[in-house]
């Protein structure tokens, strides 16, 4: 389906300051507002009309999201908003398990506990209205954390899970975007607590509710759309 925002979404300090980023910034917004849905098509004539801009910067932008694998581009068919089956994100979760368990492993034996508190006040830092915003600035942080591991091997592998858990919370609707900051923050608190405590058994029950909560998640966000959409909307499902 293809889909447009209803009225601009950029400011003229961001027109003059780089199309390609300022159209990446309002592709975002229709995302997260729900505008465009997964699966949905890029209608890139309407959308470079709705920017104020022409496709070239539009494109750009669409390929950057693309390399964010927000987007995914068809043959001759153009750019649509990444989808996931409930397969998919089972898939994720169950990595989320068992390389958490390993994350903790390396955090206790490697990272001392005045960087463990360093940890504490970034992740709290990160809280911000604006979803987006939060987004990246949960995943600047997550990457960072990444950096900080002595197994590199692990660290690769945990970044990976970290975007990917980056772009389905950037491409799905979730009812109430303060509730989801609101758990994400304080189970990663509660997380950063019990490490800072050195309670490993509590870190580990920690995350594993984490998984717990998003899992009992899927059913009411793979509910069957409207009769009207069901042709045209792919299923989906929210994340952290």
């Amino acid at each position: 389906m293809d889909a447009v925002a209803a009225a601009p979404l950029m400011t003229t300090s961001l027109v003059a300051t780089n199309l390609a980023g300022a159209a990446r910034l309002g592709l975002m917004q229709l995302i997260h507002r729900g505008s465009l849905r997964p699966g949905d098509r890029l209608n890139e004539v309407a959308l470079a009309e709705n920017f104020g801009i022409s496709r070239g910067p539009l494109r750009e932008a669409a390929r950057a999201l693309e390399g964010e694998g927000v987007l995914v581009s068809r043959p001759r068919l153009g750019f649509y908003v990444v989808s996931f089956s409930p397969e998919e994100i089972r898939g994720v979760y169950a990595a989320k398990t068992w390389l958490e368990q390993a994350l903790i492993d390396d955090l206790q034996a490697h990272c001392p506990v005045e960087r463990r508190r360093g940890f504490l006040a970034q992740l709290l830092a990160t809280a911000h209205p604006d979803r987006i915003a939060f987004t990246e600035a949960l995943l600047r942080f997550r990457l960072e954390l990444c950096a900080s591991l002595q197994n590199r091997f692990l660290a690769e592998m945990m970044a990976a899970l970290y975007r990917k858990f980056a772009i389905i919370g950037a491409v799905v609707p979730v009812p109430d975007s303060g509730d989801r900051q609101a758990w994400i923050l304080g189970v990663q608190q509660r997380f950063w607590t019990a490490m800072i405590d050195s309670d490993t058994g509590a870190a580990r029950a920690i995350l594993a509710e984490d998984t717990a909560h998003w899992l009992a998640d899927l059913p009411a966000r793979f509910a069957e759309p409207a009769p009207a959409n069901r042709a045209r909307r792919r299923p989906a499902v929210a994340a952290q």
